[in-house]
C-alpha cells in the first residue's frame, strides 16, 4: 500500500513469497457484505484484527502522523494509547490484537524510536520486551498476536538488526526462528497471529532476501502460497482455530488483493472500494472463527481505509 504502515503491516508488507507447494489453480472470488471503518477525523485507518464477538481493533494516524490503537465495538470507537508511547510523527500505539475475553495485544513506539510489545487488560498496560531485543532506535519487540490462553507472539529486532520470532507464554519467551531463515541485517522470521491451538502465521527471509510465508506449529511450517499470485507474492498474515489463513498478495501491475486459503483452497477478496492502480486495492489482516474478516483498502485516491467482511461462504 502507499501509505505508511504500522509496525505489522510494514513487516508483513516488506515481504514475499517462495515458490508454490500447491496445484496452481484460479481462485474463485469472495462474496459477502463488504463495510467500511473509519475511525472519525483519522488521516488513515488500519482495521487488523477481530475477536468472535465481532470486535474490531486497529490503529489510525492522525494529521501529525502519530499512530492510535482503536477499539470499534460495532460503530462506537474508543481510542487507546500506551502511556509510554511517543507523541511524535511515525512514534504511537498501534493494537494488532484482541482475544474473546477483551484482553489486546500491540506495539507502541516510544520517543527513543525503540519499538515495545505490550498487553492491555481493560486499561491496564504492561510492556513486554524479549530479553533478546535490540535496544536501539529501529530495534525493540513487536507484540502481533494474542490468543484466548493470554499467549503473546510477534518479532523481536536484536542489536544486529535481525528479525526473530518470539512466543510468550505468561513472561517465558521462546524463539522462533525458521530453519531456512537467513541471519544478515534486515533477514530473518516474522510471526503475525497465533491461534488457540498454538499455530502461528509468519514468514522469513533467505540469505538470497527472498520472502517465504509459513504456517503451522514451530517445526510443523507448511509455505503458504495462492496459485493465482505472481512468484513472490504472497504474504500470509493471520491464521484462525480451524487452519483458515488469509493474507495478501500483489498482481503483476502492484496492485494487492485479499485472500483466503481454506486448506489449500484459495479464495480472492477485494474491497468493491479499492482502488486498482498500482500500490492501490484490499489486504486482509485478520479473521475470527465465526469467519469474519478484517483488513483495509486503499481508494482511487490513495487514501486507506479499515473493512469488515461478513457473510463471506
Amino acid at each position: 500500500m502507499s501509505v505508511r504502515m504500522p509496525h505489522r503491516m510494514l513487516l508483513i508488507a516488506g515481504a514475499a513469497a517462495a515458490l508454490a507447494v500447491m496445484p496452481a489453480a484460479a481462485s474463485a472470488a469472495a462474496h459477502g457484505r463488504y463495510t467500511t471503518i473509519d475511525v472519525p477525523g483519522a488521516a488513515a485507518t488500519f482495521a487488523i484484527s477481530v475477536n468472535d464477538f465481532g470486535v474490531v481493533v486497529g490503529s489510525y494516524t492522525d494529521a501529525q502522523g502519530v499512530s492510535h490503537g482503536f477499539i470499534d465495538r460495532h460503530g462506537v470507537f474508543t481510542a487507546v494509547n500506551d502511556p509510554h508511547a511517543g507523541t511524535a510523527s511515525g512514534q504511537g500505539t498501534t493494537v494488532n490484537a484482541i482475544n474473546d475475553f477483551g484482553v489486546l495485544g500491540g506495539t507502541y513506539t516510544a520517543a527513543t524510536g525503540v519499538s515495545h510489545g505490550f498487553i492491555d487488560r481493560r486499561g491496564v498496560f504492561t510492556t513486554v520486551d524479549d530479553p533478546h531485543a535490540g535496544t536501539a532506535a529501529g530495534q525493540g519487540t513487536l507484540g502481533n498476536g494474542l490468543n484466548n490462553r493470554g499467549v503473546l507472539d510477534g518479532t523481536y529486532i536484536d542489536g544486529t538488526g535481525v528479525n526473530h520470532g518470539f512466543i510468550d507464554r505468561r513472561g517465558v519467551f521462546t524463539t522462533v526462528n525458521h530453519a531456512h531463515a537467513g541471519t544478515a541485517p534486515g533477514q530473518g522470521t516474522t510471526l503475525g497471529f497465533i491461534n488457540d491451538r498454538s499455530a502461528v502465521i509468519g514468514f522469513y527471509f533467505t540469505s538470497r532476501g527472498q520472502a517465504v510465508s509459513f504456517a503451522g506449529r514451530s517445526g510443523r511450517f507448511t509455505t503458504v502460497t495462492d496459485p493465482a499470485a505472481p512468484p513472490f507474492s504472497t504474504l500470509a498474515s493471520a491464521i484462525n482455530d480451524a487452519g483458515v489463513i488469509v493474507g495478501v498478495y500483489g498482481d503483476a501491475q502492484g496492485v494487492s488483493h485479499g485472500f483466503i486459503d481454506r486448506h489449500g483452497a484459495f479464495t480472492t477478496l477485494n474491497d468493491p472500494l479499492a482502488g486498482t492502480a498500482p500500490g492501490q486495492g484490499t489486504v486482509a489482516f485478520a479473521l475470527s472463527n465465526r469467519g469474519i474478516i478484517v483488513g483495509i483498502y486503499a481508494d482511487s485516491h490513495g487514501t486507506t481505509h479499515g473493512f469488515e467482511l461478513n457473510n463471506t461462504p
